[in-house]
């Protein structure tokens, strides 16, 4: 199920929930949910954009917190609070900022991967059928808010 507010013009804020298939191995339901705020008057530093992502993968054992995209490297960076990765797992807290954390450098990695996959060195990260399941995905949601009401995404053309 798929639901956008209004914004002077821009779909914001926005909400996306889904539920996983379920596999055997799995001991509960699987869901999922994005959250798009938009907060006009907070001043987020950044090089790119005055944005940000923050990400939450909650799982049986643990959560995997990804905190900042865009503005990754502005002062929020240095709190341990939003260290770039944080996984609490089986009682303990791990946090990882050692690596390349400039945004711009996902572009630069990806731009040499596809390099490196046209010359024949490396494969391709997704198959072309997991690129059109996740474009189904999208164009589920977008249909979703459109009409106002969940959708499966097994019906779904």
């Amino acid at each position: 199920f798929a639901w956008t507010g209004n914004f002077k013009g821009l779909d914001a804020p926005a909400y996306v929930m889904f539920k996983y298939k379920q596999n055997r191995e799995h001991v509960v339901p699987q869901y999922g949910h994005m959250e798009f705020s938009l907060m006009p008057e907070m001043n987020l530093p950044s090089k790119y954009y005055s944005t940000d992502e923050f990400i939450e993968i909650i799982a049986s054992r643990g959560i995997m917190k990804i905190n900042q995209g865009t503005s990754i490297g502005n002062p929020m960076s240095n709190s341990a609070i939003f260290a770039p990765i944080v996984i609490i797992r089986d009682g303990k807290v791990e946090t990882y900022n050692e690596f390349e954390d400039d945004w711009k450098q996902s572009f630069i990695n990806a731009t040499e991967h596809f390099i490196e996959v046209v010359k024949g060195n490396k494969k391709t990260i997704l198959s072309g059928e997991q690129a059109r399941n996740i474009l189904k995905f999208n164009l589920a949601a977008i249909k979703s808010a459109q009409i106002g009401k969940e959708l499966i995404l097994d019906e779904f053309n």
